[in-house]
């Protein structure tokens, strides 16, 4: 006779957050002196890793994650954004004055930081319709 014993579930860590530039109406950035770019309107933020008050990203736990990000430009700047992670280049975007966008896979220790600085010279524009944004999410955590 064979008994089934259940298992103890595991439960990964959930990490996601999705955000756009602009909480509401228009909002155009750069350039400016303060080039991190504060995402304001949180999609999802799965975890709470994202900030909307600094802009920077903190990984709740180590793993592969996952990031795109989107810019839309104006005017006859260019439209980009470049990547940080703990001071960093992982990445950049940018474009004469359309759009641009980069994606990235990372290997992430627990209170790795990220966020988005605004190109050199660069200006970014975002409304309701969500142009510019910043996304990430942990595919899966790291195994000890």
């Amino acid at each position: 006779k064979i008994t089934l014993q259940p298992q103890a579930s595991i439960i990964s860590p959930q990490v996601a957050f999705s955000v756009s530039l602009a909480d509401s109406g228009e909002l155009y950035k750069g350039p400016c002196a303060d080039k991190t770019l504060v995402f304001k309107r949180v999609f999802s933020n799965i975890g709470n890793g994202y900030n909307p008050n600094t802009g920077m990203f903190t990984a709740p736990v180590g793993g592969a994650y996952f990031f795109t990000f989107n810019t839309f430009g104006y005017n006859s700047h260019t439209a980009g954004a470049i990547l940080i992670k703990n001071n960093d280049i992982q990445g950049v975007s940018a474009d004469g004055a359309d759009s641009s966008s980069n994606s990235v896979l990372l290997s992430l220790a627990p209170g790795d930081t990220l966020h988005l600085q605004l190109w050199d010279n660069g200006q970014v524009f975002d409304n309701a319709n969500a142009h510019t944004t910043f996304t990430g999410f942990l595919l899966h955590p790291t195994t000890k």
